[in-house]
């Protein structure tokens, strides 16, 4: 039923002056639209039925809607609808309560997919930007930034800056050619960062160009099979400079593989040199082959230069039993836990399948392979287990001098949040459940360094889950669902082909347990002790390859149409605008001057 919503009681706070709705309104609604003349009580009326997004969407329309907003009962009704504490309100006036709705509305993402600034940058050159990578910033280096990487005309590498209002262009980096590859083509073909030291990994391929010989195109030695070499750009550092890469400062390892036909479907760098290398083969549809390159530190150091690098290549140990040979799909690796283990993910899947730990590439056998399970009762019944896959943490919190009864002295608490995927698909349109799951650890305060290592956290068992990321989607592409977690961890992006989804919430309060007090009630299952989050759609910006947060309001992504940034700060309004990373894209040596207006915050201003 709705309440009484008589202008005395809802509006005693919020008078509607004269001259307020003048300016505001002849942009969105023509002045003297028959909606304009509704008695307010009709306005008050319609933000009552409105959803979140929609009355938070509305207060940006006219001052009609802003001003039949500022009542306590619509007010009180949106916010307990979103996700966040709803203690201490009753004692905030209409002003301080709108205001309160508003922060909460922004910070759960409520009609990002209208209010978000999008901007898009087409490619600098044919080849496409979904192609390229995101390298992002090291929170342990003060000024960090999160960079682009992309290729440029095959063979060229260009780096741009992820800065929080403009995109730069970083630096140019050109491998050098073999002594051994003069009329060699080059065509890269996969590229990726280590975590740890941010060296850049190029795998690429070389091979004759007929154009460039005077042998016919069908006669004998006319081809020849492509050579795969494996290069690393280091990030090295100066005063004057503070990070960067260079051209010179690169290393080269063949890579000689006899299997003609195989292609190289995922890379990974390790922080020491070792890098991994995913193969796949076209006749054989399940299996794929893993490689671990290993880096020669004294030849390097000599000559940046090896010809046969010691390569592991890991796979079940032989003598298993037959029902524990697993096939493998693997398009994906990563090195974690300081590069001592090796994580595979099959196709398009955000939570990893199997892990293995890291050996010597020079050893002859390799370190078996494991499953990545764990049991969660989520049903809250006894006995009643279900397997989960757990992901790498994305967010820690520590708790400081904790008195707890099975210890006479203090402790400290560490709680994980993780993404776990469950393996049971029981809804009709067999997609898996993606949760929100915590798992907590203990130490003596004595012996405490007091220090969240997120990656060692994967390594507990209890999990329990919190939250339930409601509308989450299995892709059924060659994509799979790419996922994003930003830095903070208050926000997860998943895109399906072109269609992104963002699941806001609130890392601290998720932490602390009080579940029951933080999920609006329609969002809360107390049986089973968990919430559900609720996904906000983004503007629909073309096919997306890769995302990354660079920090917790800007999300960008790699699609087939060019680079994508939406913006969902408080202070967006839904702005579009089409730029290119060839003209747009700050130059190196700009540098950021004042500005009075939105339109010239782009503009750089470059050094005379």
């Amino acid at each position: 039923m709705v309440p009484d919503i008589s202008n005395d009681t809802l509006l005693e706070d919020a008078p509607l002056s004269e001259t307020d709705t003048e300016t505001e309104t002849a942009a969105e609604i023509p002045q003297g639209s028959a909606l304009l003349k509704l008695p307010i009580e009709v306005f008050q009326t319609i933000t009552w039925h409105m959803d979140v997004g929609t009355f938070f969407a509305s207060l940006l329309t006219c001052q009609h809607f802003y001003a039949a907003a500022q009542s306590k009962p619509t007010l009180f009704r949106h916010i307990n609808s979103t996700p966040g504490l709803r203690l201490g309100l009753d004692d905030l006036s209409n002003a301080d309560l709108l205001l309160r709705f508003r922060k909460r509305a922004a910070e759960s993402g409520c009609a990002a997919g209208v209010l978000s600034d999008v901007t898009r940058f087409s490619s600098a050159s044919r080849t496409p930007v979904s192609h390229a990578v995101f390298s992002p910033a090291t929170p342990s280096e003060p000024g960090s930034i999160a960079q682009l990487v992309t290729v440029h005309e095959g063979s060229i590498i260009q780096i741009y800056d992820l800065g929080k209002h403009h995109v730069r262009h970083k630096t140019e980096l050109r491998i050098e050619p073999s002594k051994d590859e003069p009329g060699y083509r080059m065509d890269i073909v996969k590229m990726a960062i280590s975590s740890g030291s941010r060296d850049l990994a190029v795998l690429y391929r070389s091979w004759y160009d007929v154009r460039d010989t005077c042998v016919g195109p069908f006669e004998p030695g006319s081809f020849n099979d492509p050579t795969y070499k494996l290069v690393t750009f280091h990030r090295v550092s100066a005063k004057t400079k503070g990070y960067f890469y260079c051209s010179t400062q690169q290393e080269k390892r063949d890579i000689n593989n006899s299997e003609e036909e195989e292609e190289p479907v995922g890379l990974a760098l390790a922080s020491n040199g070792n890098a991994c290398i995913a193969w796949k083969h076209p006749a054989r549809q399940s299996e794929t082959e893993i490689w671990l390159v290993g880096r020669d530190h004294k030849l390097m150091e000599a000559c940046g230069y090896d010809p046969n690098p010691d390569v592991l290549k890991i796979s079940d140990p032989p003598g298993l039993p037959a029902s524990r040979y697993k096939e493998r799909l693997i398009f994906n690796v990563q090195f974690v836990d300081n590069n001592s283990k090796l994580n595979f993910y099959k196709p398009g899947n955000p939570v990893h399948s199997w892990f293995t730990p890291t050996c010597n590439p020079s050893e002859s056998a390799c370190a078996p392979i494991f499953a990545n399970n764990a049991y969660i009762n989520n049903e809250n019944i006894e006995h009643h287990l279900e397997e989960f896959a757990i992901g790498m943490p994305f967010h820690g919190s520590h708790s400081y001098n904790i008195t707890v009864d099975w210890s006479t002295t203090p402790v400290c608490q560490m709680s994980y949040l993780a993404l776990g995927m469950s393996r049971n698909r029981r809804d009709w349109s067999n997609h898996p459940d993606v949760f929100v799951v915590q798992a907590d650890t203990t130490v003596s305060t004595a012996h405490c360094d007091h220090g969240i290592d997120l990656e060692g956290g994967r390594k507990l068992l209890a999990w329990k889950a919190l939250a339930l990321l409601a509308g989450y989607r299995e892709g059924t592409s060659s994509l799979g669902t790419v996922v994003a977690v930003s830095p903070d961890g208050s926000r997860i992006a998943a895109a399906t082909w072109s269609r992104v989804l963002v699941w806001s919430f609130s890392p601290r309060l998720l932490h602390q347990g009080e579940l029951q007090h933080y999920f609006p009630v329609r969002d809360y299952n107390s049986r089973k002790g968990f919430g559900r989050l609720r996904p906000t759609l983004l503007s629909s910006e073309g096919v997306v390859h890769s995302m990354l947060w660079t920090n917790e309001i800007q999300l960008y992504a790699t699609t087939d149409q060019g680079l994508v940034k939406w913006d969902m700060g408080h202070m967006s309004e839904g702005e579009r605008e089409g730029l290119s990373l060839a003209y747009d894209a700050w130059p190196d040596t700009a540098v950021a001057a004042p500005v009075t207006t939105r339109a010239q915050q782009r503009r750089p201003v470059p050094v005379r």
